[in-house]
């Protein structure tokens, strides 16, 4: 086999394509917690959704014991943690006793996201002495101890309630959402939805404020934040009612200043019928510009979402490219996370000039315009048609998510992809090792400093007879400056492999 030729690209950086570097394997990959076959006992699926600039890395998994998912649901997760010394299930609220909640089927657990001083955040189910209480929101310090967040109260005397911690800043402020209960002297105590939350790094809750007509008459309304800069400053959605309080107007994108006042951001429309529609920020960069989408109306005509920019000066929504329409105009996509220098990424339904679909695209919109740019798959099949989408990006550009793979037109397979400031899609299965029994399918997660979490199959003995199964992965590329090394000990590998 000979060598491929490898690429060298100028620009912003000196940025290596690497799209040649197949079967390098020059890149390990960190596995979370693994399935043992021969018992059934261990944990497969989940996602990866979050990592720190040291490589540690969070999410969640299916638990098995015996051949059988470990709970009451077809979806029961742990929240789990993993990095290069090896991967943890991380505890649920324990109250204490002779009782432990960790083997009960009704727990369940998810971690979020995490900071880079390690601390994470998700929720953790509450079962008191084998009872179900709901949710509660949850933190997990560097060491592993689990912490309870507070909530904005319970349904009845058993302390029933909901609520989840979704991210957290550097200065472990997090927010997300909790399940409101106040007491009404006419009605007892009442369920009135529920609303965006903070917590401070004690774990004290604050409730978000309410944009106006947030709620209806009776003082109910739904609302959760899904992001957090290094200010405090948050971002999420609401839902919005008439004045009367009588019908919902759909929910609203919103940002929480960081004392908690919310601001309504704006949308692309209303429909003609109702006068509704729907928008979310997703994410909120350090300058507090925002993300996400909206649903667009034209005139009172459904157009399809829309990726959407909401500047930190104002509310105006700036309706981001997209890569064509149908003929009638309408178009799906959403911009799921920015960078600190604005550059923001995210997925587009893509359509030719005569108007036909071709599949979801990859896209990055810069700063400075709302031109999208598509970003590099790995081939179509034979009418153009492929999926791709780019899930997160760091400070410096780098973004990540997967890619459908076509050979000679046949799909392979999904596989994790990472793309430069130059657009090429790098299939991260082409830097690894191709007998580590990985097949590298979705990123999901990017640190500033590199390190990838995400999603893949694990075949543990190659050909042999245990079945491969979905596991959680991490791996770190070098900086750009460091390309170089990489591609020569690739070459290296290559040379000593089929010299």
């Amino acid at each position: 086999m000979k060598s491929r030729a490898i690429i060298f690209c100028a620009g912003m950086g000196v940025v290596l394509a690497l799209a040649s570097l197949t079967q390098a394997g020059v890149l390990a990959v960190y596995g979370g917690p693994s399935y043992d076959a021969a018992t059934g006992n261990g944990y497969m699926g989940g996602a990866a959704t979050g990592i720190n600039d040291s490589g540690v890395a969070v999410g969640y998994a299916s638990i098995y014991a015996n051949g059988a998912k470990k709970g009451y649901t077809t979806d029961c997760y742990r929240a789990v943690r993993w990095d290069s010394s090896g991967s943890m299930e991380m505890d649920c609220i324990f109250q204490g006793g002779a009782y432990d909640p960790q083997d009960d089927p009704f727990m369940q657990t998810q971690a979020y996201a995490i900071n880079n001083a390690g601390t994470a955040v998700g929720y953790s189910n509450y079962i008191p002495g084998g009872d179900l209480r709901g949710s509660r929101p949850t933190s997990w310090d560097a060491a592993g101890n689990v912490t309870q967040l507070g909530d904005l109260g319970t349904a009845n005397d058993y302390g029933d309630t909901h609520a989840a911690a979704l991210a957290i800043n550097a200065s472990g402020t997090a927010v997300g959402w909790a399940s409101k209960y106040q007491y009404d002297d006419e009605t007892g105590l009442d369920y009135r939805g529920s609303r965006a939350a903070r917590w401070d790094a004690s774990g004290t809750v604050t409730e978000l404020g309410s944009i106006e007509y947030g709620t209806d008459s009776d003082g109910y309304g739904e609302s959760q934040a899904l992001a957090v800069n290094a200010s405090g400053v948050a971002v999420g959605w609401a839902e919005k009612f008439t004045p009367s309080g009588s019908e919902s107007k759909g929910n609203r994108a919103v940002r929480w200043n960081a004392d908690g006042t919310a601001m309504e951001l704006d949308d692309l429309g209303l429909s003609s019928d109702e006068h509704t529609t729907l928008a979310s920020a997703l994410a909120v960069n350090n300058a507090g510009t925002a993300v996400g989408k909206s649903l667009k109306y034209d005139g009172g005509e459904y157009k399809g979402w829309r990726a959407v920019r909401w500047d930190a000066s104002g509310t105006a929504a700036t309706e981001l490219g997209n890569l064509g329409t149908t003929a009638s105009g309408v178009t799906q996509g959403q911009a799921v996370a920015i960078n600190a220098a604005g550059t923001a990424v995210g997925q587009m339904e893509k359509y030719d000039i005569a108007h036909n679909d071709k599949g979801t695209r990859a896209v990055r919109w810069d700063a400075a315009g709302t031109d999208a740019t598509e970003l590099g798959i790995l081939g179509t099949d034979g009418n153009g048609w492929t999926d791709a989408a780019a899930e997160a990006i760091n400070t410096a550009g780098i973004a990540v998510g997967w890619a459908n793979e076509y050979l000679a037109g046949s799909l392979v397979g999904t596989r994790a992809v990472y793309w430069g400031s130059n657009g090429v899609a790098v299939d991260l299965n082409t830097l690894i090792d191709p007998n580590s029994g990985w097949t590298l399918e979705k990123a999901t997660a990017v640190s500033d400093t590199g390190w990838i979490a995400g999603i893949g199959l694990y075949d543990p003995d190659g050909a042999g007879g245990a079945d491969a199964y979905e596991r959680l992965f991490s791996l770190q590329i070098p900086e750009p400056a460091s390309m170089v090394l990489l591609a020569l000990g690739g070459l290296a590998l290559l040379k000593r492999r089929h010299g």
